[in-house]
């Protein structure tokens, strides 16, 4: 009985995390503060800590000297587990999402790794995975729906003493 007991007890600290375990706001911790990258066309996220049951970030994209695209993104602690929504607006603050904010879920989340998806995905948006190549580096892979096919694009920032 106890060798049995044993097993059972090995093979679940073994196995995967199940989709109901909960993650936390410490699994997003290395996204806190200031990202920078590209050249003509620059994006930059601001993070803050979590406060209040949300973790916010702003974003701006310029390309060319000139506004493209701003973006508020705010993560909370919910029942489903860390949501985000986030929503795009353009330069006279209209914005790109119609029917409300995009919605994603955090999904799978290891040391300064995190991926959030949308389940069913938005009409635009699949996941986002936010990642650090390196100590001073982070990455955000978006999977993007678009005319029924699936593609994206990668943004890769650098720390910014902003």
């Amino acid at each position: 009985m106890i060798r049995i007991a044993a097993i059972l007890i090995l093979i679940s600290a073994l196995a995967p995390a199940q989709a109901g375990d909960r993650f936390s706001f410490d699994d997003l911790a290395f996204l806190e503060g200031a990202w920078k990258g590209g050249e003509d066309f620059t994006f930059e996220e601001i993070w803050s800590g979590p406060e209040g049951g949300v973790m916010t970030a702003m974003a701006r994209g310029v390309k060319s000297g000139t506004l493209a695209v701003l973006e508020y993104i705010v993560v909370s602690d919910e029942d489903a587990g860390l949501v985000m929504r986030f929503k795009h607006y353009n330069a006279d603050f209209s914005t790109w999402e119609e029917a409300g904010p995009v919605t994603l879920v955090l999904t799978d989340a290891s040391e300064n790794d995190v991926t959030f998806t949308a389940d069913p995905p938005s009409e635009t948006v699949k996941s986002i995975r936010y990642w650090m190549p390196d100590e001073n580096s982070l990455q955000a892979d978006i999977v993007l729906i678009e005319n029924g096919e699936e593609g994206g694009f990668s943004l890769l920032f650098e720390r910014s003493n902003r």
